[in-house]
């Protein structure tokens, strides 16, 4: 019995060995994927178009707010029509 538990507690160890093998190298393919040229590179531009489109919505939101409450337009209408009239006079 004593020598069944012994094997049963190697046979576990050994599991146990491989299995960190395996997550370690996981763990350094992933580290050499993260430290990557191409994936720094793609990262930042993820994050720079994450950046400008983020920024242009909430620039678009805040426009459509000043113009609803104050009344702003985005074209004089008046000024428009007197540019007109002169460039055809």
């Amino acid at each position: 019995m004593d020598t069944d538990t012994s094997e049963l507690e190697t046979a576990v160890e050994e599991a146990q060995r491989d299995r960190l093998i395996e997550v370690l190298e996981s763990l350094e393919s992933l580290t050499k994927k993260q430290v990557s040229i191409k994936f720094i590179f793609l990262r930042g531009v993820i994050y720079g178009l994450g950046t400008v489109i983020g920024a242009t919505v909430l620039i678009s939101i805040l426009s459509y707010s000043v113009v609803q409450i104050f009344g702003f337009e985005a074209i004089d209408t008046n000024a428009v029509e007197n540019l007109q009239n002169q460039v055809l006079n």
